[in-house]
């Protein structure tokens, strides 16, 4: 598209940084819709696939769980505080711009990690430790996702018709969602024998064709200007800082355990350098995040909904999938399991997107949180013996819900920020950024914090009721010393190892009952979170009052001036 077309009205951007919205012809849209599916697809394998192979990418470099969680932190302390600087880029330099270093990066942080993974740098005449160029690779990736996301945004934007545009902001926020499934799927038929090289070069490919398909068809040009001031850095810096501070303690606080005396410290550095950052904007003329608007009552509701349901969709990838872990199953043999999770995800999409009402975007998220509760109540009393067919149909719920609550929920976040006028689409950027990283850190680290207190009572209590004196306890360690005595001639070595491997499977069972206790407080905090939204809604409904009234009367009136 020339640069000398002059735009209508109806065709200008909406907002100083984004793209214009011109007529394309239906081949074209085709084409946008079609990058910007690509585009949201690989920006999602960037956290997907560092989740999916974290225990191999740590035993490949010979890293402890400690050293492996550093790697981790690196990922979501940039993904976390980078959308404030990708914004004003946007704005004050472009989309060509913006788009340009977003794949400069996303190849540097590919191919730096294919180069790790080839073992291209184990030779003696180079010095340098792949252990910090993967968490180097790792920071990377955390920006690209985040500006990647955006562009598949875009992409996706151009694509719809414009009485459609509401569909391609769903569409472009439901794709980051399928970035752990689909690398759950594939990792195992590319990841072979443990040898990652294949699958960073697949990822690598994946750069490659994002870059040509990305400079093939450009987005449209947008309008800039000068946005960028020097006190945004420092502003920057402290609010950087205490993100990534943040997502230490939640990231190695559940690995080393929440009593580790250094935590402290980047506890200490999170909230001071947030609070100095809000401080500063607060107070500024210009200010890059609308603090005054975020501490009001409907946005702080809005951030601690999109926090709650990002700690609840925590039962699949860190309850159901924990669980699986833990009895023995490894990603090889979870391919099915984490196709029915991919369908469910692809069919809440494609509903939410033909379905979603601007005039009623609170009932799919109670929905949604219904479902959650049901599929939590049904993983209640596991066993021992569950197997991962035993979860298809719970998980298929869960991960239904986990994209259909994703579109109302960001549409009317954007719906209040733009309502405010275009200054305030970087805070809802920001706020919603945050609500979902430090959300699924939070309930990582709170899943991980409860099923470890619970496997040790569950386990105290077994072992305190088992005693050699006990009948059942001796028969057991009776069983399996004759198992094992074909195995030694020494009768004091094999009842050592017979009572060892009964405490074993002790072990085991308190750990099953630990995760059944997790399924059932998500089920009773996901219950108790639909009846609240449910009363909120009726209340709102019997009183016909619209929460977004306002703000939709704000979009129509600026619908009509243009």
């Amino acid at each position: 598209m020339s640069n000398e077309y002059q735009f209508k009205p109806h065709e200008q951007p909406i907002m100083v940084g984004s793209p214009a919205n011109p007529d394309h012809p239906a081949r074209r849209k085709i084409f946008y819709l079609f990058i910007g599916i690509f585009v949201g697809l690989t920006a999602s394998f960037q956290n997907g696939l560092l989740v999916a192979n974290l225990t191999q990418i740590q035993g490949q470099l010979g890293l402890t769980p400690a050293e492996g969680g550093w790697i981790s932190v690196s990922y979501n302390m940039t993904n976390a505080c980078i959308t404030v600087l990708l914004y004003k880029i946007r704005q004050q330099f472009g989309m060509s711009l913006f788009s340009k270093i977003t794949l400069s990066f996303l190849l540097a942080a590919t191919s730096l990690q294919w180069l790790i993974s080839s073992h291209l740098l184990d030779t003696p005449n180079i010095s340098i430790e792949p252990y910090y160029l993967e968490i180097v690779a790792r920071g990377l990736s955390g920006m690209v996702a985040s500006g990647m996301t955006v562009l598949g945004l875009f992409y996706c934007l151009q694509g719809m018709p414009p009485v459609k545009r509401t569909s391609g902001l769903i569409l472009g926020f439901g794709l980051v969602q399928f970035g752990i499934p689909l690398s759950r799927v594939i990792s195992p038929y590319l990841a072979i024998d443990g040898q990652l090289e294949n699958l960073f070069l697949f990822q690598f490919g994946l750069a490659l064709i994002c870059f040509g398909l990305i400079n093939i068809l450009e987005l449209p040009p947008g309008n800039t200007e000068k946005v960028f001031e020097k006190l945004d850095f420092v502003s920057f810096g402290f609010f950087a800082s205490g993100l990534a501070a943040l997502a230490v303690v939640l990231v190695q606080g559940r690995i080393l355990w929440w009593t580790t005396p250094w935590l402290v410290y980047p506890l200490m550095i999170a909230i001071v350098g947030i609070s100095i950052a809000l401080w500063i904007e607060t107070h500024r003329k210009n200010p890059m995040l609308q603090v005054r608007w975020m501490r009001s009552r409907n946005i702080i509701a809005f951030m601690v909904t999109g926090a709650v349901m990002r700690i609840l969709l925590s039962e699949q990838n860190v309850g159901a999938a924990g669980l699986l872990a833990n009895l023995g199953y490894g990603n090889d043999q979870l391919v099915t399991f984490y196709a029915v999770i991919i369908a469910a995800s692809a069919l809440a999409l494609i509903i939410s997107i033909f379905s979603t009402n601007a005039m009623d975007l609170r009932r799919p998220v109670i929905f949604a949180v219904a479902l959650i509760a049901l599929g939590s109540w049904m993983d209640v009393g596991v066993s021992i013996n569950s197997a991962p067919y035993t979860f298809y149909l719970s998980q298929f719920l869960i991960a239904f819900a986990a994209v259909y609550f994703m579109g109302p929920l960001v549409f009317e976040g954007f719906l209040r920020a733009i309502g405010s006028g275009p200054a305030y689409i970087i805070s809802f950027s920001v706020i919603f950024g945050i609500s979902q990283t430090v959300g699924g850190l939070a309930g990582a680290a709170a899943i991980q914090a409860f099923t470890t207190i619970r496997t040790q009572m569950h386990y105290a209590d077994m072992v305190s009721s088992s005693n050699l004196g006990d009948p059942a306890f001796s028969a057991q360690v009776a069983g399996t010393r004759n198992m094992l005595s074909n195995q030694t001639t020494d009768a004091a070595q094999a009842n050592i190892g017979a009572v060892s491997q009964v405490l074993q499977g002790i072990q085991r069972q308190a750990t099953v009952a630990a995760y059944s206790d997790l399924f059932f407080l998500m089920a009773c905090l996901a219950t108790a979170v639909t009846i609240i939204l449910l009363l909120n809604y009726l209340y709102n409904r019997y009183h016909k009052r619209n929460p977004l009234a306002k703000e939709l009367a704000v979009i129509a009136k600026m619908r009509e001036t243009k």
